[in-house]
């Protein structure tokens, strides 16, 4: 009678399920298989993939048959562990009751001073629970939220305004939210990934090698929502105190001002009992877009003038810590046909100065149900004085406009071909001291992502200096050591012989210094 079908069409075929019964008597003839019941199971699935369903509805026969076999792993060791090995079915088995999550639990006691008792809401009610039951509740969302943030940035997924990306970002912020049930009123979600690191690691290595990232920008994305959390939670709660509905005015509040996604303020009306006014939200939310547009037509005879004549602040450069970014235009000035000037408050794109070819990518323009509305693709990269200039070409939708929030991300691929060559120039230019002497300095390069050229002054090589030079920086390579960057005050490193000062530079009070494997 079991028939899997992954969709109207496409593979299908019978399946046999496996359940587990723990039912004291341990066999109920099957009478709660399928029935909703947690004593009963479903641990795996075994389908039987032998026709295509088609359009019409008809089952044509695959040329090739074969099993498709899913296991529910965590159940599995639910299963186990909350009987005591298949000993004592007294409990109910649970995902959370188990050595997956209890690390995750034990550090949010040590932070939060609560403790996880198990307890669940008869019924899965969400209002009207006791003290205890809440911090349960929360212990529960915040590790499944903790690992499926961590794992997503992990495998290169940013919190952002539109997309997967205000996928993560709402899923952050409900996660943040709990935390305040717990008593946690200062930033605490980025302070669990180590457990996932170190219990998952092994198995997920590339959790473990980007811990960093996935902690940096965890922090960097509650450190936000924490500025205005508190406050959005007493306007929700006056809110919830005069009415049996949360206005759409309300809501939009919240979401403007606040950051609170729409269904963060559906999940906290629910707790109380309360419904929110959607149909209303979303008028407010549209009237805002037509705002948007009628500031950009008050603002084209400005951004027309052209780059040289705006007047834009200081573009903050991101690049060193993100590939992707949210931010806002500061100006953009039309080109030619399908061509723009985009400036940005803040990016993650280089921009080509010291040799080095400005970064490509695109940027994104979200539509106010965070659906994509436009799309430009980044060609280049310049700096204008402080500010960083996007040349770029439309190739979906609109373009953006003043004042509204976009997301630019680098081309990768790109980026990582010239970080290469760019670190080859600094092997380059240590091989040349360790061989030749320390007088030979750089004297410029161009480093693009296929290719570098390294220039310097030095006594002409003899053709066995040059061969010890290729090899120095060759064996380097094939070391494939990391190359982290730390920031220092000049004034340490200024006169340090291990740290190389590059020709012509300027120095600021602080400096990046670059280091390859350790030397």
């Amino acid at each position: 009678d079991n028939f899997w079908m992954m969709g109207d069409t496409g593979p299908c075929g019978p399946c046999s399920e496996v359940h587990v019964d723990l039912t004291p008597a341990g066999d109920t003839k099957g009478a709660l298989v399928n029935g909703d019941d947690a004593r009963c199971i479903e641990v795996w699935n075994l389908v039987f993939i032998q026709f295509n369903a088609e359009p019409d509805g008809s089952f044509r026969p695959l040329p090739a048959c074969h099993v498709d076999t899913g296991m529910g792993f965590e159940r599995v060791c639910s299963i186990i562990q909350c009987t005591n090995g298949l000993t004592d079915f007294s409990k109910l088995p649970s995902n959370y009751n188990t050595d997956v999550f209890s690390p995750i639990f034990d550090r949010l006691s040590e932070l939060s001073g609560k403790t996880y008792t198990a307890t669940v809401p008869e019924g899965g009610r969400r209002e009207g629970l006791g003290e205890q039951e809440q911090i349960d509740v929360a212990f529960r969302v915040i590790a499944d939220h903790l690992r499926t943030l961590s794992f997503s940035v992990a495998d290169g997924i940013l919190p952002s305004n539109e997309g997967r990306g205000y996928v993560l970002r709402r899923i952050l912020r409900r996660a943040v939210r709990f935390g305040r049930t717990l008593g946690l009123t200062e930033p605490f979600f980025f302070k669990l990934v180590d457990v996932i690191a170190e219990t998952m690691g092994e198995v997920f290595p590339e959790i473990r090698n980007r811990r960093q990232k996935v902690t940096d920008t965890l922090r960097n994305e509650e450190d936000s929502f924490n500025r205005t959390l508190d406050k959005g939670i007493q306007l929700f709660e006056s809110a919830a105190a005069e009415a049996n509905a949360i206005s759409g005015e309300d809501a939009f509040r919240l979401y403007d001002t606040y950051g609170f996604p729409l269904d963060l303020t559906e999940l906290m009306a629910r707790e109380r009992g309360l419904a929110v006014d959607v149909p209303a939200f979303e008028t407010l939310m549209e009237e805002q877009r037509q705002r948007a547009r009628q500031d950009y037509e008050n603002k084209k005879a400005v951004v027309s003038a052209g780059v040289d004549d705006l007047d834009v602040g200081e573009t903050k450069f991101l690049g060193y810590e993100f590939d992707e970014a949210e931010a806002v235009i500061e100006a953009i000035v039309p080109a030619d046909a399908g061509h723009y000037q985009v400036i940005l408050d803040r990016t993650p794109c280089y921009a080509e100065m010291g040799g080095q070819v400005g970064d490509t990518g695109l940027i994104h323009v979200p539509g106010h149900d965070r659906t994509e509305v436009g799309r430009l693709r980044v060609l280049d990269t310049v700096k204008k004085g402080n500010a960083f200039v996007h040349l770029t070409e439309l190739i979906e939708g609109r373009a953006p406009e003043p004042g509204e929030g976009v997301r630019i991300s680098v081309e990768e691929t790109r980026r990582r071909g010239v970080e290469r060559h760019h670190t080859a120039t600094h092997l380059f230019h240590w091989a040349l001291h360790e061989i030749v002497n320390p007088d030979a300095t750089q004297q410029g390069s161009m480093v693009a992502e296929d290719r570098l050229r390294f220039d310097f002054n030095s006594v002409a090589l003899t053709p066995a200096q040059i061969a010890a030079i290729e090899e120095r920086v060759n064996a380097r390579v094939a070391d494939d050591d990391g190359v982290s960057w730390t920031e220092v005050p000049h004034a340490e490193v200024r006169d340090r012989n291990d740290v190389m000062q590059f020709f012509g530079d300027k120095y600021g009070e602080n400096v990046r210094v670059v280091q390859i494997g350790g030397q």
